[in-house]
């Protein structure tokens, strides 16, 4: 009463404590309205916070909302006053029933379709037609299956009707999707519209599945309405040329009952295609022809001679629609902006070229290829045959045969055998292979140029080129290799060790003259000195004897003190042909000698057992090389590293010698051994020992326990026969160990390991 009585005198001038008492009760009145609205929503038992409903207007609105996504008409009814009550615009509520209805209201489009117009939605949604498409683009299209055209027809009929076409920014508009879906809907039911005018989709693949013989005329009507990826249409002629390859390889009820499996069945099937050569541009019989003879699918299906059959069959249909295009404009829609017989023509040549490749394919060198038990020429072969003697195809294929390390010999033929003048000698397949090796190891190989283990490519193309000059092929020689190789050895900026390893297999691989023997030891100088000591230059004439190079050496040793820099003397050494020791007075004048005694001598006492390491590393890079140290050589590397009490990595060099002074030198230590721990002995020394056959020598020693268990626990991986060494064992009278070892390796309890059974077991078992 008081309300009502306040809002009829709501102009009347009250006091000023009357009016603030005004305000506090239209305050509380709203309040208790929201309470009571909300009681109502609770009600409902929708979940609604009381509490929060009251005061939160972020949470109302959102609450409101939320009731509009019902079927339940007091609910909607509710959220609809609620909406016009606290300001919600009913445009987000008819928005939000709308998505409802689409994506989770669970009803057939006919009954959505009723739904919304009995409410009335679209008198309101369609005042703000951008937003509209908005929210249906954003929320309700994705909800919609690709293949529910009725669907898909009542989403761009209600953008249509609610004036959205002129926000549409897709090159279809409502108007165009409405006309396409309409006929698709009665002759493709199948297909996946969505996917059709998806920008980011091929729509030919999309095609495929659903045309038919009975639908290809209606559909390529439809073709200039269906954008492809770079926003132009479709052509009639593309989407035959997609319907055609179906029906050769699939067959169809009506034209090709059967799926074609012998030759005349093929030829047949071609023949029926025929009849529709002439709804097809020029270019399109191009990949119609080709995907029917020269795709994986041809050449593992189709015999050579029906593919050879089918593109004579092809050329004589092209050279009639030709003849056919000259009397008179074409009719099929062609796109192409050049003159028909123009475009014929070069279909026309495409085809010979197809039939020329073909008759390739009897050639022996191509048979050779095909029928070969090894599975890379059959690869080979196969390549061949897709290439239609391509150029670019030819050329890729001779340079992973190059690159494979296949003989020149059989590059060349690839080259002869492919029809035309290709411009492609095996000289320059040889030269672009070499070219992506050294892109490869300068870092600059992108994925489609780099090739994986570059190194051992090169060998495998030197050792090919080496083989042919060999033969007396005048292909590629020595000098080709060099040239193209020089500077990628003589850039300053790449890697030392690659550039090295690059002139090694040149070197290894041909009787390079003395002058290129010179240039190659001066560009393995320069690429090293560059690397750790730029400052120091050298001309050719400074290291073109080896009494010059010793110099150069033996200065630089004096300045280094880094392990970076032992590295690089290593690898100059390497580098340069090996030093002749008869010249040098006295083992300490070996240079790698004097290198190991320089290692030791400069580096921090923390750092000794890493030295010692190195020095093994270096010894060992040097066996089977040219470099190969003496035996005495060995031997006082290995007193150097005895000296700084660095035992593992000497007993290591020793033992692995294969000299038997070296050995007795090796047992000396082991003997003098007290305790093992890790200075003394480690798995790799074991196995070197067991490998040596020492074990019988070192049963005294305090590593035989341990070359015992390593033996057993690894007899599989080492390759060591445990009989064997007992067998040893007991010829030299050690009876016991050899009984125990037989013991342990046939699985005797411990408990029953006595000496006395241990000698019976050797005379049981050995």
């Amino acid at each position: 009463m008081v309300t009502k009585h306040v809002t009829q005198y709501g102009s009347t001038d009250w006091p000023e404590e009357i009016a603030t008492l005004i305000n506090q009760l239209h305050y509380y009145n709203e309040r208790l309205l929201d309470f009571t609205q909300a009681q109502i929503l609770q009600g409902l038992g929708k979940g609604v916070d009381v509490q929060r409903f009251t005061a939160d207007a972020q949470y109302k609105r959102e609450t409101i909302l939320g009731l509009a996504e019902t079927l339940e008409e007091n609910v909607y009814k509710i959220a609809v006053s609620l909406a016009q009550r606290y300001n919600v615009p009913l445009w987000e509520v008819y928005m939000t029933h709308l998505e409802f209805l689409f994506t989770d209201s669970g009803l057939s489009t006919l009954e959505i379709e009723e739904r919304a117009q009995s409410l009335g939605l679209f008198e309101t949604l369609k005042t703000s037609p951008e937003t509209l498409h908005e929210h249906m683009v954003k929320y309700v299209y994705p909800s919609i299956e690709g293949r529910d055209h009725q669907r898909l027809l009542y989403y761009f009929t209600l953008l249509e009707s609610c004036g959205c076409s002129e926000v549409v920014k897709h090159a279809v508009k409502p108007e165009t999707h409405i006309r396409l879906l309409k006929k698709f809907k009665a002759v493709a039911p199948g297909l996946n519209y969505k996917k059709l005018t998806d920008e980011n989709e091929n729509p030919l693949e999309t095609l495929e599945p659903v045309l038919t013989s009975q639908n290809i005329l209606s559909i390529s009507k439809l073709a200039p309405k269906i954008p492809k990826k770079d926003g132009s249409m479709l052509s009639p002629s593309s989407i035959y040329a997609v319907w055609l390859q179906k029906l050769f390889w699939n067959g169809d009820h009506h034209l090709i009952k059967k799926i074609p499996e012998t030759m005349d069945e093929w030829l047949h099937a071609y023949d029926m295609c025929s009849k529709y050569l002439d709804r097809l541009d020029p270019d399109d019989i191009v990949t119609f022809i080709d995907e029917i003879t020269f795709s994986s699918k041809a050449v593992t299906k189709l015999p050579v001679e029906a593919r050879i059959e089918v593109t004579k069959k092809a050329i004589k249909a092209v050279k009639h629609l030709s003849e056919k295009s000259r009397k008179k404009p074409s009719e099929n829609g062609m796109e192409d902006a050049k003159n028909p017989s123009v475009a014929y023509e070069e279909t026309l040549n495409h085809l010979q070229q197809s039939l020329a490749h073909l008759e390739t394919l009897t050639h022996s060198f191509i048979t050779y290829l095909k029928t070969s038990e090894q599975d890379t020429l059959q690869k080979y072969g196969y390549l061949y045959d897709l290439s239609r003697s391509e150029k670019e195809k030819i050329h890729d294929q001779a340079v992973a045969m190059c690159i494979d390390g296949q003989p020149l010999e059989m590059i060349q033929q690839l080259l002869q055998v492919a029809v035309g003048d290709l411009g492609l000698s095996p000289k320059d397949i040889v030269q672009y292979a070499i070219k992506k090796i050294v892109c490869t190891l300068s870092g600059n190989g992108g994925s489609s140029t780099s090739v994986k283990d570059p190194l051992g490519i090169l060998e495998g193309i030197v050792s090919a080129v080496h083989a042919s000059v060999e033969k007396g092929e005048k292909v590629v020689s020595s000098d080709d290799l060099l040239e193209w190789l020089r500077p990628f050895c003589g850039d300053d900026s790449l890697a030392v060790k690659p550039r090295i390893r690059v002139l090694q297999i040149l070197e290894q691989a041909f009787h390079l003259s003395d002058e290129d023997s010179r240039l190659l030891v001066y560009f393995r100088t320069q690429a090293v000195l560059r690397a750790c000591w730029p400052e120091t230059k050298v001309e050719i004439t400074d290291i073109e004897t080896e009494e010059k190079r010793y110099d150069l050496f033996l200065g630089l040793v004096e300045s280094s003190h880094h392990p970076s820099e032992f590295q690089h003397l290593i690898l100059l050494l390497q580098a340069w042909p090996p030093m002749a020791t008869s010249n040098r007075s006295c083992i300490d004048d070996n240079p790698w000698v004097k290198l190991g005694t320089v290692m030791l001598q400069r580096c921090p006492p923390e750092e000794k057992e890493n030295a010692g390491n190195e020095i093994l590393k270096m010894c060992r890079s040097l066996y089977d090389t040219k470099h190969m140290l003496p035996v005495k050589c060995i031997k006082e590397l290995c007193l150097l590293l005895l000296n700084q009490s660095l035992l593992l990595p000497s007993l290591k060099l020793l033992v692995e010698s294969k000299d038997q002074d070296l050995h007795t030198v090796a047992l000396e230590q082991i003997t003098a051994v007290a305790k093992v721990d890790d200075s003394s002995c480690d798995a790799e020394i074991l196995s070197l020992l067991l490998n040596a056959k020492l074990v019988v020598k070192c049963v005294s020693t305090a590593f035989y326990p341990h070359l015992i268990d390593h033996l057993l626990a690894n007899q599989g991986e080492g390759g060591w026969d445990v009989e064997e060494i007992a067998k040893q064992l007991k010829e030299a009278g050690f009876n016991a160990e050899a009984g125990s070892l037989l013991m342990s390796h046939r699985g005797t309890h411990p408990a029953l390991r006595t000496f006395t059974t241990a000698l019976q077991a050797i005379q049981h078992w050995i």
